[in-house]
């Protein structure tokens, strides 16, 4: 690995351009996870103001939706 003892101006530059697509690009992650969570719990509370009188596909689909909102419990040391 190459060590440099000053910088240089395309240095800083490709820093910084690293550095500012890196903000972006999690901005950009943390909206989609948000986006995401929030379409996830719209679906639940419409899911749980359905009646139907079958009740089989439900049940799965609460399943489903359990194991992926719950946190995993944590492992015993």
């Amino acid at each position: 690995m190459e060590v440099q003892a000053h910088t240089t101006t395309e240095t800083r530059q490709a820093l910084r351009s690293y550095l500012r697509n890196r903000r972006l690009m999690t901005s950009i992650h943390q909206t989609i996870t948000s986006q995401t969570l929030n379409d996830l719990e719209e679906a639940q509370r419409l899911l749980q103001g359905i009646h139907h009188p079958s009740a089989a596909w439900t049940e799965e689909i609460e399943a489903f939706l359990t194991k992926r909102i719950t946190t995993p419990a944590q492992n015993p040391p």
